[in-house]
C-alpha cells in the first residue's frame, strides 16, 4: 500500500517532468524531419523557437522552486535535510562537470558539421550539375528539333500529297514516339503513334499555334501523363508550308525521355533547390540545434538533479522516520510504531526501533504500575499511620524529619507537620521543642547501641508527666548503613494508671471489708462501757471515761467515712449516659456553695452556645464536689478566695472544656505527676481519693483532665469531654 501510494506521490510530481522529456524528444524528431525540407522548416521555425524557451523556461523555474524547497527544508532542519543537499551537490557536480564538457564539443560540431554542410566546393558541384543536365536536356531539344526541322523540309511534298503514309515514314525515321500533322485550325491531317494504344494524339493547345505562328518553331521539355505515371517528354512544332498549293499545316514530334535520365535531373534540381534553401536557413539552424541541445542537457541536468533528490530523500525517509519517532519517544508517547515500507536495512532498523519502543513503554507501564502500587501502598500505610493510636516519626539518615501522624503531636504536645523536611537538630532549637531534647537525646543513643529496641521513657510536659513506651527500628539501605529511622511512640500513661487504679481499688476494697467488720463492735462495746461504767464512776473518773469513749466513738467514725471513700473509689457502677445540659448542674452546684457570710466567692463563666451532652449527670455532680471542695481546701487560709467555673464549646474538634481554677496557692509542679494517684496528697488530713475519683470519673466519660496554673496564680483543673 505504502508503496502504490509513493508510486502515486512519485508520477504526480514528477509525470509534468516525464511529459516534458517526451515533448523535447518529439521536437528533436520534428527538427530532423523538417531538416529535409527548408519551407518546412521556415513555417516551424518560429513555433519551434517559442516551445524551446518555454521549455528552458519551465525547467529552471522548476529547478529554482525545488532549490527554493531545500533551502527552507534547511531552514528548519528537516531531519535528512543536510545529506539531501550535501549528496546532490556531489551528484549534480559529478553529472554537471561531464555535461558541460558534453556540451561544450556538441556545440563545435554543430558548427563544424552545418559549416561542412555548406561547404564552397558542395555548392560548386551542385551548381554544376544543375548546369549539365540543363544544357544536356537543351542539347537534345535542339538535335530533335533540328532533325525534325530538315526531315519536314525533305517530307514536304509527301506530307502534303499523302499526309498519313508521310506522318507514320517520318515517325519511324526520328524515331519518335508519336507524329501528327495539324490544319491551319488546328484539325488533325494525320497522326502516327509508337503505342498502339494511344488512339488520340497529344493536342497541342491553342497557345502553341499562336506561339507558332510568331516563332515559327517550338521546342521543349514537357510532363506528359500517362497510364501508370507522368514522364517527361520533347514536344516540337515546326511549320509545313506550301506556297504553289497554299497549304499551311503544323507538324508536331514528340519524343520520350528515359525515365533514369528525368529521374536522375529531377533529384539534382531537387538536391540544388534544398541546398540553397537550407544554405539560406544556415544561422537558424545552428541557433535551433544549439537551443534543443541545451534544452536536452539542461533537461539531463534537471532531471538528474531532481531524480537524485527525490532519491535521497526516499533513502532519508526512514531517517526522518526514526527521527519523528524519537521526538515522539522524548515527549513521552511510547506507544509510537513507525510503519516499515521496505525491507532493507533501513527496514530493520525500523523494525528494531519499534521493538525497543514496545519494550520501552511495556517496561514504563510496569514502572507505572508498580508506582501506582506504591502509592497505594503508601497511601495505605499513611491511612494506617494516621489513625493509629500510637505515634510514628521517621527520619532520613540524616536525621532530617519525614514523616509524623497526628497522634504524635498529641502525644508530644507539638506540630511536626510544619517541619517535615527540616534537620532534627534546627527544630529541637525551636522553644516549642525545648521540652523534647531529653527525649531524643534517649532516643538516638538507643540507636547507637543497636538497631532496634525498646523502651520506656518518662515524659514530662503541661498536660503533666506522660509514660511512654518507645520502639525503634533503623531501616536499611543500599550500601549498609542506615537508610533511615523509625519511632512508634506509644502513651501508656492510662494503662499504667489503670493498672495502678485497679490495684489501689483491689487494696480499697480489701481494707474496706478488713476495716468495716471490726468498727461497729468497736464502737458498741464503746458505748456498752460508758453506759455500764459511767454511773458506778465518779468525778474525774467518769469524765476519763466519758473522753475515752467519745474518742472512740470519734475515731471510729472517722474510719467508717475512711471506709466509705474506699468503697467509692473501689465501686465500678454501671455508668448512666443521659442528654443533659453540664450548665444547668454547673449552676445548682454553685447555687449549694454560695454563703454571704463565707470567706470565698463562685463564680461562672458558661458558654450559652454549649450542646447537651451525653453523661452521667449524679458522676459529674460529685466529680464538680470533689473539686470545688478541693478548691475551698486549698484556699482555706486566704480571706478572698476566688473560684471560677467557666465551660467553652469546641464544635469544630467536637469537644468541651470544662474548667474550675481557683486563686489559692497553686500545687507544687512535682505534684503534676501524682496528683490524680489514689492515696496521694499534700494535705495534713487528706484521703488521697477525691482526685482519684474525679479521674476516674473523667475516665468513665472517655474524657480527659489536666492540672495548670491559673492566670491568677492559683490551680486550674481542665476537663475535656467529646460533644456529638
Amino acid at each position: 500500500m505504502a508503496g502504490s501510494l509513493n508510486k502515486r506521490q512519485f508520477i504526480k510530481q514528477y509525470g509534468w517532468l516525464l511529459a516534458l522529456s517526451s515533448i523535447l524528444l518529439m521536437l528533436l524528431v520534428v527538427m530532423s524531419h523538417i531538416l529535409q525540407n527548408a519551407s518546412e522548416f521556415a513555417e516551424f521555425y518560429t513555433w519551434l523557437l517559442l516551445l524551446s524557451f518555454v521549455g528552458v523556461a519551465t525547467l529552471t523555474g522548476f529547478l529554482i522552486k525545488t532549490l527554493y524547497q531545500l533551502y527552507l527544508q534547511q531552514k528548519e532542519n528537516v531531519p535528512g535535510i543536510k545529506l539531501t543537499i550535501k549528496l546532490t551537490s556531489i551528484l549534480s557536480l559529478v553529472v554537471g562537470i561531464p555535461i558541460a564538457i558534453i556540451y561544450y564539443f556538441a556545440v563545435s560540431f554543430i558548427h563544424q558539421g552545418i559549416d561542412q554542410w555548406f561547404d564552397v566546393k558542395t555548392e560548386q558541384a551542385l551548381r554544376s550539375a544543375v548546369e549539365l543536365v540543363k544544357s544536356t536536356q537543351d542539347d537534345q531539344v535542339r538535335n530533335h528539333l533540328n532533325n525534325v526541322f530538315s526531315q519536314a523540309i525533305s517530307l514536304t511534298p509527301a506530307l502534303i500529297s499523302d499526309p498519313i503514309s508521310a506522318i507514320d515514314k517520318l515517325r519511324s525515321q526520328l524515331n519518335a514516339q508519336e507524329a501528327s500533322l495539324y490544319s491551319k485550325n488546328g484539325q488533325l491531317v494525320a497522326y502516327s503513334t509508337l503505342f498502339s494504344v494511344n488512339i488520340l494524339p497529344s493536342q497541342p493547345s491553342k497557345s502553341l499555334f499562336q506561339q507558332l505562328r510568331q516563332q515559327r518553331t517550338y521546342a521543349a521539355l514537357e510532363v506528359s501523363p500517362g497510364v501508370e505515371k507522368a514522364h517527361q517528354v520533347i514536344r516540337i512544332l515546326v511549320p509545313i508550308n506550301d506556297n504553289q498549293m497554299q497549304v499551311e499545316y503544323t507538324l508536331q514530334v514528340i519524343f520520350p525521355i528515359q525515365d533514369n535520365i528525368t529521374r536522375l535531373a529531377n533529384e539534382v534540381r531537387i538536391a540544388s533547390g534544398q541546398y540553397q534553401e537550407l544554405s539560406y536557413l544556415k544561422g537558424p539552424l545552428k541557433t535551433s540545434f544549439i537551443l534543443i541541445l541545451s534544452m536536452v542537457l539542461l533537461l539531463t541536468l534537471v532531471t538528474a538533479v531532481l531524480f537524485t533528490i527525490q532519491t535521497i530523500q526516499n533513502m532519508a525517509h526512514p531517517i526522518r522516520v526514526l527521527a519523528k519517532g524519537t521526538q515522539a519517544v522524548m515527549d513521552g508517547d511510547y506507544t509510537v510504531a513507525m510503519p516499515i515500507e521496505t525491507q532493507d536495512e533501513f527496514g530493520q532498523l525500523i523494525q528494531s526501533f519499534n521493538k525497543m519502543t514496545q519494550q520501552i513503554a511495556k517496561a514504563r507501564n510496569d514502572i507505572k504500575f508498580g508506582h501506582q502500587q506504591t502509592e497505594v501502598q503508601k497511601l495505605y500505610l499513611q491511612t494506617i499511620i494516621k489513625t493509629l493510636k500510637s505515634g510514628v516519626l521517621t527520619f532520613n539518615a540524616n536525621r532530617h524529619f519525614k514523616t509524623a501522624n497526628d497522634a504524635a503531636n498529641d502525644i508530644l504536645n507539638v506540630n511536626f507537620h510544619k517541619h517535615l523536611g527540616k534537620p532534627l537538630q534546627e527544630v529541637l532549637l525551636l522553644p516549642e521543642f525545648e521540652h523534647l531534647h531529653p527525649v531524643y537525646e534517649q532516643i538516638f543513643e538507643f540507636f547507637k547501641q543497636q538497631p532496634n529496641w525498646n523502651h520506656q521513657l518518662t515524659f514530662d510536659c503541661i498536660q503533666g508527666q506522660k509514660i511512654l513506651l518507645i520502639h525503634g527500628s533503623t531501616l536499611p539501605s543500599l550500601d549498609q548503613d542506615a537508610g533511615g529511622y523509625v519511632v512508634v511512640i506509644e502513651d501508656i500513661t492510662q494503662i499504667v494508671q489503670a493498672q495502678l487504679h485497679a490495684a489501689w481499688s483491689d487494696v480499697a476494697q480489701r481494707l474496706a471489708h478488713e476495716i468495716k467488720n471490726p468498727l461497729t463492735p468497736i464502737q458498741l462495746s464503746a458505748e456498752r462501757l460508758n453506759y455500764k461504767l459511767s454511773s458506778k464512776l465518779e468525778g474525774d473518773d467518769k469524765d476519763l471515761l466519758s473522753r475515752m469513749t467519745h474518742t472512740i466513738t470519734e475515731q471510729v467514725d472517722a474510719m467508717k467515712n475512711l471506709v466509705q471513700a474506699f468503697t467509692e473509689y473501689a465501686d465500678t457502677p454501671e455508668i448512666n449516659l443521659r442528654k443533659m445540659n453540664i450548665n444547668t448542674l454547673i449552676e445548682d452546684i454553685v447555687g449549694m456553695y454560695r454563703d454571704p457570710q463565707a470567706n470565698w466567692y463562685i463564680t461562672c463563666e458558661l458558654d450559652e452556645t454549649f450542646p447537651t451532652i451525653q453523661a452521667d449527670s449524679a458522676k459529674l455532680r460529685q466529680l464538680l464536689h470533689n473539686l470545688v471542695k478541693n478548691a475551698l481546701e486549698a484556699c482555706e487560709n486566704q480571706t478572698d478566695t476566688l473560684i471560677t467555673i467557666s465551660t467553652l464549646n469546641q464544635p469544630k474538634e467536637h469537644q468541651l472544656l470544662l474548667s474550675i481554677c481557683d486563686n489559692g496557692p497553686g500545687i507544687p509542679a512535682e505534684a503534676k505527676n501524682w496528683i490524680f494517684e489514689p492515696y496521694a496528697t499534700n494535705k495534713p488530713k487528706g484521703t488521697g481519693l477525691g482526685l482519684a475519683i474525679v479521674k476516674k470519673i473523667v475516665d468513665e466519660h472517655q474524657g480527659t483532665i489536666r492540672v495548670e496554673t491559673a492566670p491568677t496564680g492559683g490551680t486550674c483543673f481542665i476537663i475535656t469531654l467529646k460533644t456529638p
